[in-house]
């Protein structure tokens, strides 16, 4: 499946057992690959034959399960992505600049700041946001900002006040009710999760990037 960005809470799994790669991709490197507005993508999940063309799935799909070994895989999915990244379209360089302060500056970023930023009008950059990344303004700052506050809570805040504050929120009220939207949990649930580690898991030492450029610790199951 290809999931775009959320702004509520997804459950996905499956019965039984069995093997999975997850790519997880920075919006702009989404839209490079996936070459298409990524307003079509955000709040849904659809099959990759949809975008990557008829039979993509189960081609990869049994490449990599006639793969001998994980470092062939590896080598498989970057050559079928490659492919994908040399003929996408570039993402336009506002976009980048408008997407980069708002990361920079954990989603603490107006609509107005962001004109001057990048000398366009409003509804301008609210259409190429909308194209490039998936989601209008107000709502990637939402986003960015509970990803700020899951980067703080791994440093080891004081307090939730304490977390609350140096993630940019106006108040603990404030982000218990955006953490709540966003994830379903509490921040005082969602970080008890983050701390559990599964048992029996096998954990690979590749790392990845998640949505928002940030590099995190992935496991990939072997």
């Amino acid at each position: 499946m290809i999931a775009g960005l959320q702004t509520a809470p997804m459950l996905a799994g499956f019965d039984g057992s069995g093997y999975a790669v997850e790519i997880d991709l920075t919006p702009l490197g989404a839209y490079q690959l996936l070459n298409l507005p990524l307003h079509n993508l955000a709040k849904t999940v659809i099959a990759p034959d949809h975008i990557m063309g008829s039979g993509w799935a189960a081609n990869a799909t049994e490449q990599l399960a006639a793969a001998l070994s994980w470092s062939r895989r590896w080598q498989i999915l970057d050559a079928l992505l490659a492919r994908r990244l040399g003929a996408g379209a570039l993402p336009s360089p506002a976009a980048v600049q408008a997407w980069s302060l708002l990361r920079e500056r954990g989603g603490a970023v107006s609509l107005r700041e962001l004109t001057r930023a990048t000398g366009l009008g409003q509804r301008r950059i609210q259409q190429l946001l909308r194209e490039h990344i998936g989601l209008p303004p107000q709502a990637l700052s939402r986003i960015v900002r509970f990803h700020r506050a899951l980067t703080v809570a791994s440093t080891g805040p004081d307090s939730l006040v304490d977390l609350a504050s140096r993630a940019g929120y106006h108040d603990q009220s404030h982000m218990n009710r955006d953490f709540r939207a966003l994830s379903g949990k509490t921040p005082g649930e969602l970080l008890h999760l983050m701390r559990r580690r599964p048992a029996g898991h096998s954990r690979g030492h590749i790392q990845s990037f998640n949505d928002f450029g940030l590099p995190t610790p992935s496991s990939r199951s072997a």
